[in-house]
Formats: C-alpha cells, structure tokens, sequence
C-alpha cells in the first residue's frame, strides 16, 4: 500500500467534502423558506404603508444576511483542511498526515480568520451571499421611507 493511499484519510476527506457542501444546502433551505415570507412583508408594509411592518421586514432581512455570513465563514474554516488533503492526494506536502483532524483544523482557521466581524464583510458582499435579503432590505427600507412621508 502506498503512503498516499490511506483510508482515513480518504473518509476524513469524504465526510468535511459533504460537510462543506450541507452548508450550502442548509443556506438555500433557509433562503428558499424566508424569500416568500421577506417577500411578503415587504408587500404589506407597502400596501398597509405601514414603517413597522416594513421595519420589521427590513431587520429580518439584514439579521439573515449577518447569518448567513457567518455561516459561509463556518464553512469556510473547512477549505483549508480540504486543500492539504488534497495537495497530499496529488502526492505533495508532506507525507506523513494525521487523520481525523476536522475540528482542530477548523478551529485553527477560526481562530486565525473569521472569528472577528471584519472579516465577514467580505462574505457578505459575494452575490450568493446577499442575494434575496439586500434587495429586499432596500426595498423595504425605500418603502419605508415612502410609508414614512405619507
């Protein structure tokens, strides 16, 4: 058996794989669950011309664009084990790894990146990200301020 063949670390690398693309699913599960109901609220914040409905609507939207920033960072803290295993897969770095190290890779590249809000506005402004709740938060901020002088 080659030194670049071992099991453990094709299950690691198998189950962080799955893990970092569940992240994505769970956010589009979120996204597909609150874009109608942010929707929805925007619509009758307008047709009641009502600012708290719209308000509301407004810091929702924003709330789970935070959330999801933070989220992708979570998910992102996975990429750089991901990359060793596999750069070790194509036969470089070193040849020796140790298995099984999800959560202290993570925690490495938590405590070493994301874990400081500046560094989730760069995920916030990526259009997977901001998309549905900037548009709606803008719309329902406009509205608000329209509601507001009539």
């Amino acid at each position: 058996m080659s030194p670049r063949s071992d099991e453990n670390l094709r299950a690691e690398y198998l189950l962080i794989q799955t893990q970092y693309e569940a992240f994505d699913q769970r956010a589009l599960s979120v996204k597909g669950l609150a874009t109608p109901l942010l929707g929805a609220g925007v619509a009758v914040g307008l047709k009641e011309g009502s600012c708290a409905i719209l308000g509301a609507t407004v810091l929702v939207a924003l709330s789970l664009w935070l959330l999801e920033a933070i989220w992708k960072s979570f998910q992102y803290c996975l990429s750089d084990r991901i990359i060793l295993l596999e750069a070790w897969f194509r036969g470089q770095g070193s040849a020796e790894i140790p298995a099984f190290q999800i959560f202290t890779s993570w925690s490495e590249a938590w405590s070493a990146r994301y874990n400081r809000p500046a560094s989730w506005f760069p995920i916030l402004r990526q259009p997977f990200v901001y998309l549905p709740y900037a548009p709606i938060a803008f719309v329902g901020l406009i509205g608000s301020i329209w509601a507001g002088g009539h």
